[in-house]
């Protein structure tokens, strides 16, 4: 088909372009008053007992240390999982969570394996507001020091792990995406719809006429003679 005929098409099948139209325009006000969302992203890191032979825990990493995190994150994670994603600076809301929280472990590993390098948890929390994001945040951060102060009981207080976030405070960040770029993906979208759609009910039209013109004839030759 032409372009000529693709707009006559449009033309006769008129109420296909206005549906188009009319759910692109609902579409258009949904992102439109669509609100963003918070965010704020931390790293819990477990830090050895200082000593005279380990005087700056933050440069310590141990085997130990990472073992600490990755069960300290299954207890508070417990059966829930979440998929690995391959770029490590993916977020939650890039992951299409936009309420909700994460705790894990670094995992730099690749498709078939996995490699934990660092003794840090990533604490990730998004929610409507500031402060609910804050909230959820601190509530983390207090379950991880719990979850770690229950697995050491009965070591000596210089023999015990403890953590520390960064950054403190954390910040908090408001996302929100390009609506421009959502409504104008909306109408691209909807005019590759209907212009699909137009032209597959113009050809199913077109075969019909065929059909019907090809089987006139044989019908008209059934007819018995008039006398």
């Amino acid at each position: 088909m032409s372009i000529w005929d693709v707009l006559q098409a449009f033309v006769r099948r008129w109420y296909v372009l206005m549906l188009v139209v009319a759910l692109a325009l609902g579409a258009s006000y949904v992102v439109k008053q669509s609100r963003g969302v918070y965010w704020s992203r931390a790293e819990v890191t477990f830090l050895a007992p200082t000593s005279s032979n380990n005087p700056n825990a933050l440069q310590t990493t141990s085997t130990d240390l990472v073992i600490t995190a990755g069960i300290v994150a299954k207890r508070i994670n417990g059966n829930l999982t979440w998929n690995k994603v391959s770029d490590p600076a993916a977020t939650i809301v890039g992951e299409g969570v936009y309420d909700g929280w994460i705790v894990r472990l670094p995992d730099n590993g690749g498709q078939w394996s996995r490699y934990y390098p660092r003794q840090v948890l990533v604490v990730e929390v998004s929610g409507p507001t500031e402060d609910a994001v804050r909230a959820r945040q601190q509530d983390l951060f207090q379950r991880i020091a719990a979850e770690l102060a229950d697995m050491q009981q009965g070591v000596a207080a210089g023999d015990l792990i403890t953590t520390t976030v960064v950054p403190d405070p954390p910040n908090v960040y408001y996302m929100s995406g390009s609506k421009t770029k959502a409504i104008a993906m909306i109408w691209l979208i909807a005019a590759g719809g209907a212009t699909a759609a137009v032209v597959e009910l113009e050809r199913r039209r077109s075969r019909r006429l065929d059909s019907e013109g090809t089987t006139l004839p044989s019908i008209r030759a059934r007819q018995p003679a008039s006398r």
